[in-house]
């Protein structure tokens, strides 16, 4: 019986074990790109209409295993627009959502809505309609490596 729960225990053990693998972990910081000076002596940063915040999205494989092709996924924050063009993201394809992260497209994005004849028009999606920027990263990732993503944003009226 001992000699069963051993053989038992030391299966669990190496199934856990070689569930570690890639693990990703991501951390978001936020940086005003038009901060004035008394902003910086004070270290008080105040967000107003216009404001343009560049976000800086760091993800790293925290696990013990390669990661291949990792994809990041971030919603745009209410109350701002993304900026076109502004994305950035090494050895990524960049794709974005104007559907609450339903689908994702290449950049410019199209739409389909109906006109006042009742016929579907096409139509080109403006920066501001965008609710979800995705990495689609073209690199793996080893243990403890990191990968850089950044969008900028602007604060809405």
């Amino acid at each position: 019986m001992g000699r069963h729960i051993l053989i038992f225990s030391l299966l669990f053990t190496s199934l856990l074990w070689a569930q570690q693998g890639p693990k990703l972990s991501i951390n978001i910081a936020d940086e005003k790109v038009n901060i004035t000076s008394e902003e910086q002596r004070s270290g008080i940063t105040n967000y107003s209409p216009g404001d343009t915040i560049l976000y800086i999205l760091t993800s790293k494989n925290v696990g013990d295993a390669l990661m291949t092709n990792p994809v990041i996924t971030d919603p745009v924050p209410a109350g701002v627009s993304y900026v076109e063009n502004s994305d950035e993201g090494l050895d990524s394809e960049v794709v974005f959502s104007i559907n609450g992260g339903k689908t994702y497209e290449t950049w410019p994005l199209y739409y389909s809505v109906r006109n006042s004849r009742g016929i579907i028009v096409r139509k080109k999606a403006s920066a501001d309609l965008v609710t979800h920027i995705r990495w689609n990263i073209q690199a793996n990732l080893e243990a403890g490596e990191s990968h850089i993503a950044k969008f900028m944003v602007v604060v809405n009226p």
